[in-house]
């Protein structure tokens, strides 16, 4: 049986696989409805980067992000944030499959109605621009529907 990093990440934080990612934050700022929360940089998985042998790359530093404060949130707080399961498995396919749906989709209907050549590769052009379009407006429906993509929790 094999257990992925994402599992194992969330198994050495408390939690369990089917709840997602954890990491604690820090709250920083409050700006109106919103707060700043900072994130420590996590070790690297092997922990050689600057190692001579290693992978030379520096070592990632603290992550901030904004957030609606819907917990209620005081600076100095400690919070988790988490991001639950499924929802990078759902980005990825949204941010990169549907895209290629719609160039394989132009790139068809051009074909099959001009023929093949140049008609499809512009029919593949505008499929690509009516994915790129697609992800606006799905972005911005999803950015605004209850579904949390990042969860925030206060931590006692």
């Amino acid at each position: 049986m094999t257990t992925n990093t994402c599992e194992v990440a969330a198994q050495a934080k408390g939690g369990s696989p089917g709840r997602g990612n954890e990491s604690e934050a820090l709250v920083t700022r409050i700006v109106g409805d919103f707060i700043e929360v900072e994130v420590a940089a996590l070790p690297s998985a092997c922990g050689k980067c600057d190692d001579k042998g290693g992978c030379g790359k520096p070592q990632a530093g603290p992550r901030r992000y904004a957030m609606r404060n819907t917990v209620g949130a005081r600076v100095g707080d400690h919070v988790l944030l988490s991001v639950p399961g499924g929802a990078v498995l759902k980005a990825a396919l949204l941010s990169y499959l549907m895209p290629l749906v719609f160039v394989i989709g132009g790139a068809a209907a051009a074909t099959a109605w001009l023929g093949d050549g140049l008609p499809a590769v512009a029919g593949a052009v505008l499929g690509l621009a009516a994915g790129l379009v697609f992800l606006r407006i799905s972005h911005t429906q999803l950015a605004t529907s209850r579904e949390p993509w990042l969860r925030l929790t206060l931590k006692r």
